[in-house]
C-alpha cells in the first residue's frame, strides 16, 4: 500500500488555498425532492380542480305525485285568473314557475334557474314552446297581451304537464 501512503503525503504537500474533493450539502438534495414533490402536487391539484363535475344524484320521486301537484297548482291558477283574483300577467309568471318546477322535479335540468336562451340550447323542444308562449305576456307591460294568451298558455302548460315522459318511469 505504498499508493496510498503517497497521496497522503502529497495532499499534506498541498498548499492550505487547495483543499480535497467535498461533497454536495444534503439540503440541496432535499431542497429538489421538495421541489419535485410540488410540481406532483401542482398537476395533482390542477386535475383535481379543474376536472368536469359529476351530474348531481337524481332522486327518485314519485312521477305522478308530483305531476297531479302541479296540475292542481295549474288549476287553481286559472281559476284566480277567471274570477278577477289574479292579473293574466301574474298567472303567465306563475304558469312559468309550475313548468319549471315540475321539470325540475322529474328531471336533472336545472330548468328552475336555466335562462330561456339556456333552455333553447339543452331543454326538450316541449319545454321550450311552452316557455316561448308565457315569456311575452309575463314579461309585457300591459294586461292585454297577457289576457289574450292566457287559455292557450294554460292550455299547453297542461299538456306539458300531463304528458311528460321521463326515461324509466312509469309515469
Amino acid at each position: 500500500m505504498p499508493a496510498v501512503a503517497e497521496v497522503v503525503r502529497a495532499a499534506a504537500d498541498l498548499p492550505e488555498e487547495f483543499a480535497g474533493p467535498v461533497g454536495y450539502a444534503d439540503r440541496w438534495l432535499w431542497i429538489g425532492a421538495a421541489l419535485a414533490a410540488a410540481l406532483v402536487l401542482y398537476y395533482l391539484l390542477a386535475w383535481w380542480l379543474t376536472r368536469p363535475a359529476r351530474p348531481p344524484a337524481v332522486e327518485r320521486t314519485d312521477v305522478l305525485d308530483v305531476r297531479r301537484r302541479q296540475l292542481a297548482r295549474i288549476d287553481r291558477i286559472e281559476e284566480r285568473v277567471r274570477a278577477g283574483e289574479l292579473p293574466a300577467r301574474d298567472g303567465h309568471q306563475q304558469l312559468s314557475e309550475v313548468v319549471r318546477d315540475y321539470v325540475a322535479a322529474v328531471t336533472p335540468l336545472p330548468a328552475r334557474t336555466m335562462a330561456l336562451a339556456d333552455l333553447r340550447d339543452h331543454a326538450p323542444a316541449a319545454l321550450v314552446t311552452v316557455l316561448e308562449l308565457v315569456y311575452p305576456p309575463e314579461f309585457a307591460p300591459d294586461e292585454e297581451v297577457a289576457r289574450d294568451r292566457f287559455d292557450l298558455a294554460v292550455q299547453q302548460a297542461r299538456g306539458l304537464v300531463a304528458s311528460w315522459r321521463v326515461p324509466g318511469s312509469a309515469g
